[in-house]
């Protein structure tokens, strides 16, 4: 087994990240292959689920498939992949970030009202999430829930291709099974006009899912007996990679949009604005949320501008963070967490005559980081906890200007994870678990890829700052709202 590595694959929003891990923890292998999502005109945003496999076989390729040990999957959620019988997609995946079921999602508020009974966790109907997804395709495309077997996930599609297994984990299968007993949500899915039967089975996501078929080992040159993990949603994985299922920690997990929360030993919190993972779903109780535009609204801006989004974040770095900067709300696609608000939109609030592009640069990721303070403020508050030190990682988080700007937001000493793929090695470390039988100890030597820099920040500025961010962000909501019934 000389040069033998653990292949972790992230299935994320825009792109395959791939990493090859030795038993020593170090990195041998990296690859990243890129997928397009396109725009539909009812607000839905979608992606053609045979590129994940495209993507998949691209990456085995080029590290060379008799080199893999074990193989963990992780990816984006929830996007939904609906495959017949044949496990061959009946439509295109719909991704987190479509918008079209916000309708569905008010419907379902009204007659199912707090979802918590339900679902086992306060899941927000929100257009995001699958019973919105559902509900509107029953409506729309009524062909579909005819033909569909499986409601998979990005992970679970490549998954079930790999091995011919459809099981999923119980915090991917949120809004579709309770996640406290595991059984089906019949009276949602009732709701939604779906079958029960749709729902993968569920496993933790360090189990093994199972074996590589022959039809796989014969296409990817993987070796007979090669095993792939269940899996994790894209945020548990990354949790699990920087070390918030080690102790008690904040975290913050920078992509395309933030993972922002807190880990504890306590009991599930009552937390209506958030997401709270329960104990049956993954080493410790989660509180925690998803923004929506993180790293997406500086692509935005570089768009704009028609830069590069390094460029925007050269020039944000060049610029000081100062009190006349205008106050950025990266509502552009509507938010989740705290407000799960779909229809909201961003806004620079004083906005001057004096403001260049490089003050708009910088306003941008300054706000990008107090929306990450707004969600971790709310978790303190609703989980009855202060975190001592906040865990950051993700690709580019520890450089300028997101270094600084963060210190400046969050106010506590800050662990920068010096691990641009840690999603990815997440991924291998669920692959090491399953393995070894799905013990999670088993992996942990995978985590010494991350190293740490620690800085600090001043917690009553950065409190001044949440103050003002949360006033300009109410602004925000109130004028879409105002902005929404104006007729022309």
């Amino acid at each position: 087994m000389t040069g033998a590595l653990w292949l972790g694959l992230d299935l994320g929003t825009s792109s395959l990240k791939a990493v090859g891990i030795d038993d020593a923890g170090k990195i041998q292998f990296r690859h990243t292959e890129a997928y397009p999502s396109w725009e539909t005109a009812e607000g839905g945003v979608e992606q053609d689920p045979s590129r994940y496999l495209d993507a998949v076989e691209a990456a085995i390729d080029r590290c060379g498939g008799e080199r893999v040990k074990g193989i963990g999957l992780t990816g984006q959620t929830p996007t939904t992949v609906l495959v017949d019988s044949a496990g061959t997609p009946v439509r295109p995946a719909m991704t987190w970030q479509d918008r079209r079921a916000v309708a569905e999602a008010a419907l379902l508020a009204d007659k199912l009202g707090p979802s918590a009974e339900l679902l086992g966790t306060a899941l927000p109907w929100s257009p995001a999430f699958e019973p919105a997804k559902l509900l509107w395709l029953s409506r729309h495309e009524p062909d579909v829930v005819r033909r569909t077997r499986w409601v998979l996930q990005p992970k679970d599609f490549v998954g079930l291709t790999l091995t011919g297994s459809p099981v999923s984990d119980p915090w991917s299968l949120k809004g579709l099974r309770n996640t406290l007993t595991g059984d089906p949500a019949t009276s949602v899915l009732g709701a939604v006009g779906w079958p029960a039967e749709v729902v993968p089975p569920a496993a933790d996501g360090g189990q093994a899912r199972g074996e590589v078929s022959h039809d796989a080992r014969r296409r990817l040159g993987l070796r007979a007996g090669t095993l792939v993990s269940v899996g994790w949603s894209d945020a548990m994985a990354t949790m699990l990679a920087a070390g918030a299922f080690d102790k008690p920690s904040g975290f913050v997990l920078a992509g395309t949009s933030s993972i922002v929360g807190l880990s504890t030993n306590d009991p599930a919190p009552e937390a209506s604005e958030l997401l709270v993972i329960p104990s049956s779903c993954a080493p410790m109780t989660v509180c925690y949320g998803p923004t929506q535009s993180a790293g997406a609204s500086v692509d935005w801006l570089a768009g704009v501008l028609q830069r590069e989004p390094r460029e925007v974040l050269e020039m944000a770095a060049r610029h000081p963070h100062n009190a006349s900067l205008p106050l950025f709300v990266p509502y552009l696609a509507g938010e989740r967490a705290p407000v799960w608000r779909p229809d909201a939109r961003g806004v620079f609030l004083g906005l001057s005559i004096e403001d260049d592009a490089a003050a708009l640069a910088r306003s941008v990721v300054s706000g990008v980081c107090l929306s990450e303070r707004d969600v971790l403020s709310t978790a303190e508050t609703r989980s009855g906890r202060c975190v001592e030190d906040i865990r950051i990682s993700g690709r580019g988080a520890a450089a300028e200007p997101w270094r600084s700007a963060r210190v400046e937001a969050l106010g506590r000493p800050l662990h920068m994870l010096d691990a641009p793929d840690a999603t990815a090695v997440g991924a291998a470390m669920l692959g090491m678990a399953a393995h070894h039988g799905g013990v999670l100890a088993q992996a942990r030597d995978l985590e010494s890829t991350s190293s740490e820099h620690v800085s600090t920040g001043s917690d009553r500025a950065s409190d001044r700052w949440l103050d003002q961010y949360r006033a300009a962000a109410r602004i925000a909501v109130s004028s879409s709202q105002r902005l929404s019934q104006l007729t022309l």
